[in-house]
């Protein structure tokens, strides 16, 4: 598993103080770019190879609300991989209490066709997400 920590900013929020449901998609979006760039692999280093990565679904249970200045941290793992595809859980936690559960799918494409994940970080994913320590 993977774990990226921050805090709630006051931009993030509503009106009540609470952050706003369409955020949960964007602290995905980063503990995802987090982990790439702990692999070695950011998305500048596969855009500079003509590779992006799209996502193809995204889902999120809000279970409880997340608040201005609140810290949290976001657990990822990797539920899915195969040649073109994988997916990831995230687990949003605050103070040990789960806030919102959510999960992704991606795939790999280059010059606007879908293409296999490159050899380099799948087997970066393989070897991270199969080591049973927990990384930050």
């Amino acid at each position: 598993m993977f774990i990226y920590r921050r805090r709630v900013q006051f931009y993030e929020t509503d009106a009540q103080g609470i952050v706003h449901h369409s955020n949960h998609f964007r602290y995905f979006e980063e503990a995802r770019g987090e982990l790439l760039r702990s692999l070695g692999y950011p998305y500048s280093k596969l855009r500079e190879e003509g590779i992006d990565v799209v996502l193809l679904s995204a889902n999120c249970d809000f279970i409880k609300p997340l608040r201005y200045d609140e810290e949290f941290e976001i657990e990822i793992t990797l539920s899915h991989l195969d040649r073109f595809t994988f997916s990831f859980q995230y687990l949003l936690r605050s103070s040990e209490t789960i806030k919102a559960k959510g999960s992704t799918k991606h795939c790999t494409v280059k010059g606007g066709k879908i293409c296999s994940i490159p050899t380099q970080v799948k087997e970066r994913l393989i070897q991270f997400f199969s080591n049973p320590c927990k990384h930050s």
